[in-house]
């Protein structure tokens, strides 16, 4: 499986979808509800109640879109990988590695809005990296802002995120202090406009302006599963952090300054989904930047019998909980 993804393939988007369907059954099969608390005070809220009281099985909806979202970010993620050239040749590991890592927890396959901004950060990305061609970039760092505040209402916590992007567009580029201005003008606006309507409708106050977080403890995991899960993630994430410093010295100029802010967007990723109800469904941010990691495990480890080791371990390791039955449940307890 993982030699069909190494080299780029016209056939390849088709043997993602089904490569998806494999290891996205459960989402078909074990339907898990959606609770509409999780996402009160979020434009999200009223998608969620509306496909709720308008369809007769609002599971296998959410169940389909999840299922299109994550196969199309799938797809983004390898053409942001390939035409940045963040390996010397073009791959599609990384969409196989992101749909892979996303099936290990059922939050990571849940319609959610942690899944949402996976979008908004892939666009940021995107964004960023064109940013380094550019000489007038002020549509576009507005733009950038803007999607960054409509991030901030979709999901309060992505506000942590500001941070990692504003350090980002500093390593990318040459900035000068009225770029900053623009992007948080356009990080500001969305709360602007929700300020007037507020004020029109005599309800403007602070509280219903400022984003709502608060820190919270993930609850814990059985040892086994959990201890489970951290070593198919960070063993391969270590060995392609090992590669990409080995290839470093090769690498592009604003390739080499990409791998930084993938690093910083690890690191985000790992603190930000803390200041949420649901740590572990916040996690998946952290997958976008894990999976570049894990693709360059697969790609530039020279003993090829390892990463496919390592892939059939952690595909053995999905199904053995999905077709268990047990979906969503912790197996290994009796």
């Amino acid at each position: 499986m993982v030699a069909l993804f190494y080299k780029r393939s016209p056939f390849n988007p088709v043997l993602l979808f089904f490569f998806a369907i494999a290891v996205k059954l459960p989402l078909f099969i074990y339907p898990q509800a959606i609770e509409l608390s999780s996402f009160k005070g979020t434009p999200l809220f009223y998608f969620v109640q509306w496909v709720q009281l308008s369809s007769g099985k609002p599971l296998y909806i959410f169940s389909i879109l999840t299922f299109l979202i994550l196969f199309a970010q799938a797809l983004y993620l390898n053409y942001f990988f390939n035409r940045n050239k963040m390996t010397s040749r073009n791959t599609d590991l990384p969409g196989m590695s992101y749909l892979l890592m996303t099936s290990l927890l059922p939050e990571w396959s849940q319609f959610s809005a942690p899944l949402i901004i996976n979008f908004l950060v892939l666009f940021l990305l995107s964004s960023l990296f064109e940013s380094y061609h550019s000489a007038d970039t002020r549509r576009t760092l507005y733009n950038m802002g803007l999607a960054m505040g409509l991030g901030i209402f979709i999901y309060p916590p992505a506000l942590l995120l500001t941070g990692w992007f504003l350090l980002s567009l500093v390593i990318i580029r040459p900035v000068r202090i009225q770029e900053i201005i623009i992007s948080l003008l356009g990080v500001l606006t969305p709360f602007y406009f929700w300020g007037i309507w507020l004020f029109w409708n005599d309800q403007l106050s602070w509280a219903l302006i400022e984003p709502h977080i608060a820190f919270s403890i993930p609850n814990s995991l059985p040892v086994v599963w959990l201890g489970g899960i951290l070593f198919l993630l960070t063993i391969p994430f270590l060995i392609g952090f090992y590669h990409i410093q080995d290839q470093v010295r090769k690498m592009l100029i604003q390739v080499r300054r990409g791998w930084t802010v993938f690093f910083l967007l690890f690191l985000a990723g790992l603190f930000i989904p803390l200041f949420s109800l649901n740590p572990y469904t916040g996690w998946v941010i952290l997958l976008l930047p894990l999976s570049t990691y894990h693709a360059s495990f697969y790609y530039y480890t020279s003993f090829r019998i390892f990463p496919l080791l390592f892939f059939w371990v952690t595909f053995f390791f999905i199904l053995l909980n999905q077709f268990s039955g047990s979906w969503g449940k912790v197996i290994f307890v009796p």
